[in-house]
């Protein structure tokens, strides 16, 4: 009985047994919170599509009813989620060639869409960029006489 309070085998292997079972755990909780961004970032992202599709499908109406339409919508933005109507990535210059186009950006991730409408700034000198929030907008389709192409003038209400 005397050999048994002696060994002290189990012992020496405990350190390392808590050293094994808490890399596991920050493993897993490192996964854990990996999956957790992946999907508060996948959830925005279709938060926003929702929104946009809103945006999209109001445009392409007053866009077949022709110039003088006005509609106003309200639509809210994700955090960390910008929508830019009327551009391409990284072509912010090319306007109004790619004005059929718009993309949202979530962080670095772009993901791309077009429309048959034509979108603008409300002077019409380019893109419009809708932040994350709330937004009271005013979408209004006008024809532009240098180019004659009919373009839906986004603005903030």
């Amino acid at each position: 009985m005397n050999s048994l309070f002696k060994n002290e085998r189990a012992a020496d292997s405990l350190p390392l047994r808590f050293t094994i079972a808490s890399l596991l755990i920050l493993l897993i909780m490192i996964l854990f919170f990996t999956a957790i961004s992946d999907l508060k970032e996948k959830s925005d992202e279709n938060l926003a599509i929702v929104e946009i599709e809103k945006l999209v499908s109001n445009t392409e109406q007053i866009s077949v009813r022709g110039e003088g339409s006005i509609i106003y919508l309200e639509i809210d933005i994700p955090e960390n989620v910008y929508v830019h109507m009327g551009e391409l990535p990284n072509e912010d210059n090319l306007w109004p060639s790619n004005s059929k186009n718009y993309y949202i950006q979530i962080d670095e991730r772009h993901i791309i869409y077009d429309s048959i409408s034509s979108f603008s700034n409300e002077n019409m000198t380019g893109a419009y960029v809708i932040t994350p929030g709330h937004h009271e907008l005013k979408l209004e389709s006008e024809r532009d006489t240098s180019t004659g192409m009919l373009f839906i003038k986004i603005s903030e209400q």
